[in-house]
């Protein structure tokens, strides 16, 4: 499990990279919506209802793995890198581990 695990941040990582390389955005610390929304092909709506899920439970882990942390830089909103990477990395290993519930229920 630890493998895989290593595997995907890695693929996470490498698709990040390859998206601002499309988009010819360079690697930043942080990015700000309109960013992130390119990088990942959001919708704006499709982002803010991302951060609105935002939320973590008393251990500080994320209760739902489709959320997206932000913070404020000074009175502009920002998505780290790290948490693009982090993203991917756990939207695809949800997908991953609940494919088979996820096929069922659209049968």
């Amino acid at each position: 499990m630890e493998i895989y695990q290593a595997k995907n941040a890695i693929q996470a990582e490498k698709s990040i990279k390859a998206a601002l390389a499309v988009l010819d955005l360079p690697i930043r610390g942080s990015y700000d919506p309109g960013e992130v929304c390119s990088i990942l092909g959001l919708s704006e709506q499709t982002f803010y209802r991302l951060i609105r899920k935002y939320e973590v439970d008393e251990k500080g882990k994320l209760r739902r793995p489709d959320c997206l942390k932000t913070f404020l830089l000074g009175k502009h909103r920002r998505v780290s890198v790290l948490e693009l990477v982090d993203f991917i990395r756990r939207n695809d290993e949800y997908l991953r581990n609940n494919l088979q519930t996820i096929t069922e229920k659209g049968n």
